[in-house]
């Protein structure tokens, strides 16, 4: 295969998110020569280098703001970057500066709620970005949007360039993009009509679930393939859980990734219901390893007296860590804000959550995706229902019953090895991209 010169926009290369670490994984092995990121200001954090070394930072030549809200926006330089390969530190959980605290939680959902922060800045083609282009000269253009600003954007890059594009969506975030404010309805048809417009321009459109895939077929009337995040197997299967007793004097229970939209209720669920079995008699331990900002959330999670925080390991560190745990959890919140933007998402950890043997217990509505294939595939110990009591009984049974831990993770890494194998699914990813080359 003769790999296209891709342009990616919308997501850096990373080892710490999930769109980060499933880009990673998807473009594995692409010539390093052929491959660039073009990025705002912000994406710039825990950058890997391992697949991608050419970064253009999208700054303020190119990202501008309108008068006069453009006198407090920070000035990025507009170039080229050199990256290092970020590691991720403890300190990671400190909090943030007053500045920061001040424009993400107040300055810019407020803008949001009255719909500013839809119009309010304009990301477009300098001169110096166009120099560049012509020096990259791009085959493919690979997107991942989040944000109005970002749609016109894409749109326009394609247009100028008249390069293929392809769209990859991960999570349903323009169901939650304008959901709230004065001017909610306007800009929620606006920006979808926008949104469908530019997947109708894109000579592909990915996702991330099979459910989004049907989901996105119905509402816009596009076919999109689904990529979740592939496991390398040899990394994994040397790690793979072979004997399921508890090795501990307590049964350590673990979940590893992200805690932010759609995700801290339902873990203070788990933590609640987990020191409660403590009080009767059982010892367990809940340990939640995350990169979050939130010390708010930290400090609830770290008020019941079962949980254990810890920053996210090193990545060569997971599957270790993943089969040395006793159970897993997976979960996403029953609130409306939480279901609408993961309803049709898979976690990038479930992937590497089934390879490792280690049984999993999913809490989750059972209307998203992640429910809907645990439950269809019978690989996991599943509760739908908004119950305390319901996920009390599921941690009962999963911890009494060592041949239902046996079952459900040989199905678990059956299915792993069947549907997220990388030397497949990244195959078919690279060649779909690559045959656009030519069109």
């Amino acid at each position: 295969m003769i790999h296209s010169k891709v342009l990616i926009f919308g997501q850096s290369f990373n080892d710490t998110s999930g769109g980060g670490i499933t880009l990673t994984n998807l473009f594995k092995g692409w010539p390093k020569d052929r491959i660039a990121v073009a990025f705002l200001g912000h994406g710039l954090s825990n950058v890997t280098t391992d697949i991608c070394e050419v970064y253009y930072q999208l700054g303020c030549e190119e990202h501008r703001w309108l008068f006069p809200f453009n006198l407090i926006q920070r000035k990025f330089e507009s170039g080229i970057k050199t990256v290092k390969s970020a590691a991720v530190k403890p300190s990671e959980h400190l909090p943030r500066k007053l500045r920061y605290r001040m424009v993400n939680h107040v300055f810019y959902p407020l803008l949001r709620w009255l719909g500013v922060l839809h119009f309010v800045s304009k990301i477009s083609v300098s001169e110096k970005f166009a120099n560049w282009l012509q020096e990259f000269k791009p085959d493919v253009l690979y997107f991942q949007v989040s944000t109005r600003e970002e749609v016109l954007f894409a749109h326009d890059l394609m247009g100028f360039l008249k390069k293929p594009g392809v769209i990859h969506v991960m999570d349903d975030w323009i169901s939650t993009v304008s959901n709230k404010g004065p001017f909610s309805r306007y800009w929620t048809n606006k920006i979808n009509s926008e949104f469908k417009n530019l997947l109708d321009k894109a000579d592909l459109n990915f996702s991330i679930s099979d459910a989004m895939s049907a989901e996105y077929l119905k509402r816009y009337n596009n076919t999109f393939f689904p990529f979740h995040n592939p496991i390398d197997l040899s990394e994994w299967k040397s790690w793979t859980k072979k004997e399921f007793g508890f090795g501990n004097d307590f049964v350590k229970i673990l979940y590893s990734g992200r805690i932010g939209i759609g995700i801290s209720e339902c873990l203070f669920e788990v933590a609640e219901v987990l020191d409660s079995l403590n009080r009767e008699g059982y010892n367990v331990k809940f340990h939640i390893q995350t990169t979050t900002k939130e010390t708010s959330v930290i400090e609830k999670l770290q008020s019941f007296k079962s949980v254990v925080i810890n920053p996210l390991a090193k990545r060569e560190d997971i599957p270790k860590i993943f089969s040395d745990a006793d159970i897993l959890v997976l979960a996403n919140d029953f609130n409306k804000k939480g279901l609408d933007y993961l309803m049709f998402s898979m976690p990038t950890k479930a992937s590497e959550y089934m390879i490792s043997g280690t049984p999993i217990l999913v809490y989750s509505p059972e209307e998203t995706a992640v429910s809907q294939f645990f439950i269809k595939n019978e690989c996991g110990c599943c509760v739908s229902s908004h119950s305390i009591l319901e996920l009390k009984d599921a941690f009962i049974s999963l911890i009494g019953d060592e041949k239902y831990r046996m079952k459900i993770s040989y199905k678990a890494v059956e299915l792993a090895t069947e549907r997220f194998d990388a030397s497949k699914v990244r195959l078919r990813f690279q060649e779909m991209i690559s045959s656009l080359k030519n069109t």
